[in-house]
């Protein structure tokens, strides 16, 4: 593959953006950000763009505009991102850190992990120990790494003028791509996450509304309902996929209100 698109996720302190700048090989990305940003650079005449993302569990953001920005990623990367870098710094794994590839999932579905690689930070920190002993010696750290295949490196983010490193990471990455059949995750994917993301979500509200109020109110409670789930999803897709993403958010949040209309009249 000539050119690569990278997304940087991962917990806010982690070191994404220094992980950016590494792979990057200059300090061009910011180390606090509340707003996705794409950097591009050449490594080994391989064209690389990188997308950087806020931190999962920021509380500096509200977790839906958290979630927003995060998905925009896909947009920043469109078709879709070669690879998407799960970064956890060495020495450091809480609940929070394991908690990440199943958000992950909920917001790119469940083919994500297939695209995804961990990446460790601060690798100096090492020391005597290896990547491998930390792994080793951590069973939740273990079943994290496996639950993306096995695949992880580490940087040492101090180095920056170590380039094998990286050439390192896209060796890997190639290799993923080949096991995946020459493919990427894509836009396509993401719109069907979302798409069972809101029809779970619709699920289970009408199940919520049936239970607490009187079968009377269900036709135009639910009206509301699709008109809410049209404008979010609207919304939600315009900010991540653009105008067409806008158009085709409205459509399905219509054809959703219609489903749930028919649905509680066929209750009645």
């Amino acid at each position: 593959i000539g050119c690569f698109t990278l997304v940087l996720l991962g917990t806010k302190g982690a070191g994404k953006s220094s992980t950016g700048n590494t792979i990057l090989g200059r300090q061009s990305m910011r180390s606090v950000t509340s707003q996705c940003s794409d950097k591009h650079t050449t490594v080994s005449g391989r064209s690389v763009s990188v997308v950087d993302t806020p931190g999962f569990f920021d509380t500096d953001m509200q977790h839906g505009d958290l979630v927003k920005e995060i998905a925009r990623s896909v947009y920043l990367s469109s078709p879709g991102p070669h690879a998407l870098l799960i970064v956890f710094p060495v020495g450091r794994f809480t609940q929070q850190e394991e908690e990440i590839p199943q958000q992950i999932k909920v917001m790119f579905g469940e083919e994500v992990l297939k695209y995804s690689i961990i990446l460790f930070t601060h690798g100096d920190q090492l020391e005597e120990e290896t990547i491998e002993d930390e792994i080793k010696k951590n069973s939740r750290l273990r079943q994290v790494v496996q639950q993306c295949g096995g695949r992880f490196h580490v940087f040492d983010n101090k180095d920056e003028n170590n380039r094998e490193q990286v050439n390192d990471l896209l060796q890997m990455i190639d290799t993923m791509i080949k096991q995946n059949g020459g493919g990427h995750y894509s836009n396509q994917m993401f719109a069907d996450a979302q798409r069972f993301r809101q029809e779970k979500e619709e699920r289970e509200f009408l199940e919520q509304f049936e239970h607490k109020y009187p079968t009377s109110a269900s036709v135009s409670a639910n009206a509301t309902l699709g008109s809410l789930f049209g404008g979010i999803l609207c919304g939600f897709l315009g900010l991540c996929l653009g105008p067409l993403g806008a158009a085709a958010g409205a459509a399905a949040g219509a054809a959703a209100g219609a489903a749930l209309g028919a649905t509680v009249c066929s209750i009645m």
